[in-house]
């Protein structure tokens, strides 16, 4: 019985590792890469650092989304 509890164990850790590995989350990562407002970090690090504080971002600021209005008829 422990035998197969092992085997079943061991081979959730490999299908686990599978998933890990398969490159869904840095695709996810690149994309987001893209909306992060660097130039607002640059800002409010400059600020910060010239006051004599420290910036500790817990979420990075992410450019605002333009949507396009729809037209009316």
């Amino acid at each position: 019985m422990k035998v197969v509890m092992l085997v079943v164990i061991a081979a959730s850790f490999l299908g686990l590792g599978g998933c890990a590995a398969s490159g869904s989350s840095l695709a996810r990562a690149d994309s987001m890469d893209a909306n992060i407002d660097q130039e607002k970090i640059v800002t409010v690090n400059q600020w910060s650092r010239d006051h004599g504080a420290t910036t500790i971002w817990v979420t990075l600021p992410t450019k605002p989304r333009v949507t396009l209005a729809k037209e009316t008829l």
